[in-house]
């Protein structure tokens, strides 16, 4: 046991099961400990009380005289005396005590007990436990984050940070959101201006309930909600792809979020579409609240051509603009699919047996997978999934 008077640096950074006793207090309003989140409090009976109260035996007086009796009570295990009065006509009339002093019990000490797993954080005597994974992400400035509009009206967007189906927006009321206000989107052909009544009447042109789509934290505000913008050129609507959801916990922050996995395509695979190009690279996104995006990475034939038939002195923002239309209306080719699908599914294989999941891990797992011949349907099989992780486990 970790007594309450002990310093505060004992506490920090310590590991703690469900049910561990973190600290010790005679009462809570001695100043021992305050209650933080992650925890809470079990009052310790003494053991010097005496238990013989409840053999005591009411004796019955004649003449209408009054008896005295102690009844136990639930609640937090305290103990209330109560007065009995027998009447004459055989009725009982219970009154309690008001100036009854707390029981031993309740001066007795307290313990404050860890309700998740985490690591311990005391400020003075507030202690909390910070648990290691969290169900709901929070967010911090700088963040990237794979969302999913669920909502548009008031000049802005609301993004479902868990990429949870618009459907699901109204039923699942712990569902964490995002604001990704007008003026915090880039304008179409990167027209840098003063958002107008016109635009607002024309956000759903941009984005609309269902698109996904990659942007970062802006702000986070005193309560908790998270302000987004998407005006880097590396964000927008997402197509074309496959979204992977793990627990938020898997994603640590790197320095970079955007990551391209090279050569992942099978001896077997057919040769790649020449209107695709590439050579089955794909590029992944790792979203920090626990989205993963997944697709082709866009030839550099395709922006060569596209700035070979436009002028020198248009801007990037068109030129890029140009190049996720191209992407959004090419279709993919079975054996880039499969390069998706095996990427894909080594997320999935991470995910299953909890393993960190960053570029390394997964290309760990999906070169594993290449080089033992494994279909990509067989990937998730319960002994599949143990032998190809077994890289990352060492």
């Amino acid at each position: 046991l970790i007594n309450s008077t002990m310093a505060a640096d004992s506490l920090h950074h310590h590991f703690v099961l469900p049910g561990q006793v973190l600290a010790t207090s005679m009462s809570e309003s001695e100043g021992g400990f305050l209650r933080g989140h992650g925890t809470y409090i079990e009052l310790v009976p003494d053991e010097s009380t005496d238990h013989n109260d409840d053999d005591m035996c009411d004796t019955k007086q004649q003449g209408g005289m009054a008896g005295t009796s102690k009844k136990k009570r639930s609640g937090w295990g305290t103990e209330t005396k109560s007065t009995v009065m027998q009447m004459d006509d055989g009725n009982e009339a219970e009154k309690q005590d008001e100036n009854d002093e707390p029981s031993d019990f309740q001066r007795g000490p307290q313990r404050l007990i860890a309700s998740v797993a985490g690591t311990v954080e005391r400020v003075n005597k507030l202690i909390s436990v910070i648990p290691l994974s969290p169900s709901i992400y929070t967010g911090q400035v700088g963040d990237l984050i794979v969302g999913r509009i669920v909502g548009v009206g008031g000049s802005r967007w609301k993004v479902s940070l868990t990429c949870s189906p618009p459907t699901a927006s109204a039923s699942n009321g712990s569902m964490k959101e995002g604001q990704l206000p007008l003026s915090g989107v880039n304008l179409p052909g990167g027209v840098q201006r003063i958002r107008t009544s016109e635009d607002v009447l024309a956000m759903r042109n941009l984005f609309r309930e269902g698109d996904l789509l990659t942007c970062e934290v802006q702000q986070v505000q005193k309560d908790g909600n998270l302000i987004l913008h998407t005006r880097s050129l590396r964000y927008g609507k997402l197509d074309n792809g496959v979204l992977v959801t793990v627990p938020p916990s898997l994603v640590g922050r790197r320095k970079n979020h955007f990551v391209t996995l090279k050569g992942l395509t099978s001896q077997n695979s057919d040769a790649m579409d020449t209107e695709e190009g590439g050579e089955g690279d794909v590029d992944v996104y790792l979203g920090l609240n626990g989205g993963i995006w997944i697709q082709r990475t866009i030839p550099s034939e395709w922006e060569n051509a596209i700035r070979a038939d436009q002028d020198e002195r248009a801007p990037l923002a068109e030129t890029l603009q140009k190049l996720r239309h191209r992407h959004s209306t090419t279709r993919v080719s079975p054996s880039m699919r499969e390069s998706i699908a095996r990427v894909r599914n080594s997320v999935e294989c991470l995910r299953l047996v909890h393993c960190q999941i960053t570029p390394d891990s997964i290309e760990i797992v999906a070169r594993a997978s290449v080089d033992q011949g494994v279909r990509v349907a067989d990937m998730l099989l319960p002994e599949m999934v143990i032998k190809l992780t077994e890289g990352t486990r060492r």
